[in-house]
């Protein structure tokens, strides 16, 4: 693989990455439903790998130190913990909290690296230097530095302004354990380590909302699933920064075809004002991934600026009742930006192709409007 750096800092992409973004609409009838594909050509095919009907692994710590390896510490009953609000998750754009979020990023900017996770001049007030299983209801974890995994295994959790090196999971033997409440929460790799070959996702599984969260350069990012398991809810996920990246040449010996935000038997779903970022991806998905036959049961997907993927914008399982705002990157996307399945589709407007400032978190231009499936 080339792995030539482009003038923006990014690697050049497999030839089939390259393909121009420019063509005709198509519209094909699958299974009664029309699909809109704004493409040049053939379509990739549902790529994401098929996972087992029970919980996703509940840990995920950093490659260079296993997490089997790394101590571990319980927040449980014993701990002393304020008690935290339950999570709202509004399923649709006529919230009482308007979109957009607060603060240097609200539309008609987009979430940026830096206006996401924790804040500016952050430091840890407790670190943890491998897993973190917290068992205490109501508990709020605040200012953390966790080097392994987060597993919540409560009910009613905040985590705040902190940071993990591994994975975030609320999906716990056969149960989903929520409303589990994050903000300013990342999830990146440790000092000196840019890429992570580990292709578990960082944030999941349900019932939960995450707010101002950021994920960087890890190969998948959020994960919602578990709808069919106890505690199962509705999943916010807002005002948010990811970065997919996928190490240099793994593309080559693997394929890891990674989200930004995966629907596996996914419950609704809210995305508001997130910024995802797939462009250092040779062999992806797509950043927005809720197919059908995997079942997922739709929700809302507003004011996001999304780049990547085969397709940047992928909707087919559930119902969507407001589709709106939508800007991908011209020429980010091997096939084109969007695959949807119309019959799905409730509100449809305001999604177009734009030029990007990446610097600035604004639209440049905005080159194309997506018209279909209004």
């Amino acid at each position: 693989m080339n792995q030539q750096q482009t003038p923006g800092g990014h690697r050049r992409r497999r030839p089939w990455i390259a393909i121009a973004a420019t063509a005709a609409a198509v519209v094909a009838a699958t299974a009664g439903a029309a699909v809109y594909r704004f493409a040049p050509g053939a379509g990739p095919a549902n790529t994401s790998a098929a996972e087992p009907a029970g919980p996703p692994a509940a840990s995920a710590g950093a490659p260079s130190v296993p997490v089997s390896a790394q101590p571990s510490l319980s927040l449980g009953p014993a701990t002393t913990a304020s008690a935290s609000a339950k999570a709202s998750a509004s399923p649709s754009r006529s919230a009482t909290r308007p979109a957009g979020g607060g603060g240097s990023c609200a539309l008609p900017a987009y979430p940026t690296e830096s206006c996401a996770g924790v804040p500016a001049g952050w430091a840890p007030k407790k670190t943890v230097e491998g897993d973190l299983k917290i068992t205490k209801a109501g508990a709020t974890i605040e200012n953390y530095l966790v080097k392994g995994s987060i597993t919540v295994q409560a009910d009613n959790v905040t985590i705040r302004n902190s940071r993990v090196y591994g994975q975030i999971n609320n999906f716990v033997g056969d149960r989903i354990y929520g409303p589990l409440t994050m903000i300013g929460l990342e999830a990146v790799n440790p000092p000196g380590q840019e890429f992570t070959t580990n292709g578990e996702f960082a944030i999941g599984t349900a019932d939960f909302t995450c707010r101002r969260c950021k994920v960087i350069n890890r190969i998948e990012g959020f994960r919602a699933g578990g709808s069919s398991s106890a505690g199962a809810g509705p999943i916010v996920i807002e005002d948010s920064f990811v970065q997919l990246a996928v190490p240099p040449g793994l593309c080559d010996s693997e394929d890891p075809h990674g989200d930004g935000v995966q629907g596996y038997g996914g419950p609704h779903i809210t995305l508001r004002h997130n910024t995802i970022d797939q462009r250092q991806d040779d062999c992806p998905t797509a950043p927005v991934f809720i197919p059908d036959g995997q079942g997922n049961n739709g929700g809302v997907v507003d004011d996001n600026l999304l780049a990547g993927g085969g397709y940047a914008l992928r909707l087919g399982g559930g119902q969507f009742s407001s589709v709106t705002g939508n800007k991908i990157v011209q020429g980010t996307a091997a096939y084109g930006p969007v695959e949807v399945t119309c019959s799905e589709i409730g509100e449809w407007g305001g999604n177009a192709i734009v030029t990007y400032d990446w610097a600035t978190g604004r639209i440049k231009k905005e080159t194309k409007k997506i018209t279909e499936c209004g």
